[in-house]
């Protein structure tokens, strides 16, 4: 495999293999729902309550699909929903104490069905393969909020 150059194919070749090894990941560690409630979990979890047009928006899906996960997140208990003081007739998302401990528990599933597949790497490349986590989440944090 040859190495893209930064001009003109990383980007999409970043996009790509993120994108292929987050599903990998999901795959490898059962954490016994689907991607987008635990990623929906999460996102509230990092950003305080949210409304519901703004997890679609951050997650990249439909509102529809935003609102079937977030009853079903809300029929689990790991999300509710207050009253927007900015807007009475909007609601904001929040997550339970409950979710926070279910987030604990997936985050820790995750870990154990990543950590297997990247246990045989050698040294060198766990600590570059830190360092590139730390770059795309300060760039997640620069450009997501």
């Amino acid at each position: 495999m040859t190495t893209p150059s930064a001009s003109s194919e990383l980007p999409q070749h970043l996009a790509l293999v993120c994108s292929q090894f987050s599903r990998l990941a999901a795959r490898r560690s059962d954490v016994g729902v689907g991607t987008v409630s635990w990623r929906v979990v999460a996102t509230i979890d990092r950003h305080g309550p949210l409304r519901l047009s703004d997890i679609a928006e951050r997650e990249r899906v439909s509102r529809s699909t935003a609102t079937a996960v977030i009853k079903r997140l809300e029929e689990e208990g790991l999300v509710q929903r207050e009253t927007d003081p900015s807007d009475s007739r909007s609601s904001l998302i929040s997550t339970t104490s409950r979710a926070s401990t279910q987030l604990g528990t997936w985050r820790e599933q995750l870990a154990d069905g990543v950590g297997s597949l990247l246990a045989p790497l050698p040294a060198e490349d766990l600590e570059t393969l830190e360092r590139a986590a730390e770059i795309l989440a300060r760039v997640v944090d620069t450009h997501d909020g």
